[in-house]
């Protein structure tokens, strides 16, 4: 009985000492899923998601590549605003250099240099390796949309249908797209991105976001007031509306 007693609580023991990785597993697999979705909202969520994940297990390889692309893309949208995004650059750098250290086809970790590149104006270097790694046969959509992404507009048709025919609901083309043309002073064409948005996924944050820039560059300082109040009370983590209540990276 004594002999039984002590195997049980051996046993026990062992279970209570491998649960947290099978938990940190766990979270990550439903940071991944939430990640999916590729929104601002579901992105931030993904973000503090990993962040604790990583308090509890700092050498978790898959949360460390994932976050760099998520941070790396919070500094992108930033940056389209205009805005520096230096904490969420210097920790994605550094997220995405200790993953490739140890696995350099890191597929996360990979996009995230990507968009870093992308941010730093290093477009062309980006668009040349892209046009060298991604065929036809490529069926990732971040990859095509990047290279749309990282050239002339001229040359993005083809990059971005391909992107939207495999993953039509990737928010990041109408949002990205819509800042761009917005940055060229093309207001009509971010128009039809943030209606296309909303087609797609009424009530999502990311359209009001877009429409607040668009009726700021419009002088029309009520709506741009009433569609930042819409997208603050959606997406209250994301790194603007926490600045302006001082509680944002700088």
């Amino acid at each position: 009985m004594a002999r039984s007693a002590f195997l049980s609580l051996f046993f026990l023991v062992l279970a209570i000492g491998a649960a947290p990785a099978v938990n940190v597993d766990n979270d990550y697999r439903d940071a991944l899923s939430l990640f999916q979705r590729r929104d601002v909202v579901s992105c931030q969520k993904t973000i503090v998601l990993l962040e604790k994940i990583l308090e509890r297990k700092a050498d978790h390889t898959d949360s460390q590549a994932l976050i760099a692309y998520a941070y790396a893309h919070q500094a992108f949208i930033l940056s389209q605003l205009g805005e520096s995004g230096t904490d969420y650059l210097n920790s994605a750098e550094a997220f995405s250099k200790a993953v490739l250290a140890q696995q350099p086809q890191n597929s996360f970790a990979r996009k995230a240099k990507l968009l870093l590149q992308l941010i730093s104006g290093n477009a062309a270097e980006v668009r040349k390796t892209l046009e060298i790694e991604v065929t036809d046969k490529e069926t990732d959509a971040d990859l095509w949309y990047m290279l749309a992404v990282s050239g002339d507009a001229d040359k993005a048709t083809k990059p971005l249908a391909t992107a939207l025919t495999l993953n039509a609901d990737l928010v990041w083309i109408y949002s990205d797209m819509a800042f761009r043309a917005m940055k060229m002073g093309d207001l009509a064409t971010a128009e039809k991105w943030q209606r296309a948005l909303e087609a797609r996924k009424p009530g999502i944050a990311d359209a009001d976001l877009i429409k607040a820039v668009l009726a700021a560059q419009k002088q029309d300082k009520k709506t741009a007031q009433s569609m930042w109040g819409e997208f603050a009370r959606k997406a209250p983590e994301f790194p603007l509306v926490a600045r302006f209540s001082g509680r944002a990276r700088k």
